[in-house]
């Protein structure tokens, strides 16, 4: 295991979201703003799920350091479930109807009972996490014109995933470490082909439930362009899909994909810019 637990460093920022909310907020854009806000849609229950589904596994991990990662792990996503239920809270204030659109995205994970599924499709929604937050941090421009506060709480919460980016996976190698490794294999990415049909299917249907909210129509002309911006410019799928395709390999490990040197310069980003948001240990109640 090539991290420890002191790489994970949880950060309790309030990002105030719900008193700052703004619509199309990403450089005046309806849709490249619907893109984001949708993601941020799913993330409260998901983050839920993926601290359960580790839990699960925390007494009964064979390393004490990955029992401490997944502590670790668990209060950042705390911190992200807050952060996101609050933001959530700011679209609905806007009109927008995030109760359907959770339940479009989020109602299968409240049906999933068996522990080792739940921890296989928590790999590969960390995954597809880490894949949009190395998007970001290696292409700065992609959020070029987006209003700052919002920018701020999607770089912290790429920092975390990208911390915390091995944890699932190291606790799915270990709950499966006496099963064959064909058969981890097809768990493993089994899961990541029902969680990639799921999530993009949902994703196209509460976008377009978001942008009708504005009175957008979701015609020929809006797919067009909504393809463009996933595509081509700025690409967020396009700048992703590598990443997510290296899932696939057998014996793929995310603790070989770490970054240090990107980490390393977004944490001073973070730290910079969230310094007055930041609640200090001797602050917290």
């Amino acid at each position: 295991m090539s991290i420890t637990h002191t790489d994970i460093i949880p950060r309790d920022i309030h990002f105030g979201i719900s008193t700052h909310s703004k619509r199309h907020w990403f450089d005046g854009d309806l849709q490249k703003t619907a893109i984001v806000d949708c993601f941020s849609i799913a993330l409260p229950e998901g983050e839920r799920f993926f601290i359960r589904s580790l839990n699960h596994y925390a007494d009964r991990v064979s390393d004490k350091e990955l029992g401490a990662e997944i502590k670790g792990y668990a209060v950042q996503e705390a911190f992200h479930t807050r952060e996101h239920v609050d933001y959530n809270k700011s679209l609905a204030a806007l009109g927008y109807d995030v109760d359907t659109m959770e339940k479009n995205v989020c109602g299968p994970l409240r049906k999933m009972k068996n522990p080792l599924i739940r921890l296989a499709v928590t790999c590969a929604i960390e995954h597809f996490t880490a894949t949009f937050s190395f998007a970001t941090l290696r292409n700065p421009a992609l959020f070029e014109g987006a209003d700052m506060r919002y920018r701020r709480l999607w770089v912290w919460h790429a920092l975390e995933e990208l911390e915390h980016m091995a944890v699932a996976i190291d606790v799915f190698n270990d709950a499966t470490r006496g099963m064959p490794a064909w058969k981890r294999y097809l768990l493993r990415t089994g899961a990541a082909n029902g969680v990639a049909v799921h999530f993009s299917v949902n994703c196209f249907r509460n976008i377009s439930i978001y942008c009708r909210a504005d009175g957008e129509k979701t015609g020929v002309r809006f797919w067009s362009r909504l393809m463009w911006l996933l595509l081509v410019k700025p690409g967020f799928m396009r700048l992703s899909l590598f990443a997510f395709l290296k899932y696939y390999l057998p014996g793929y490990d995310p603790a070989k994909e770490r970054d240090e040197k990107l980490i390393e310069t977004w944490r001073e980003w973070v730290a910079r810019e969230t310094d007055g948001l930041l609640v200090k240990p001797e602050q917290a109640t």
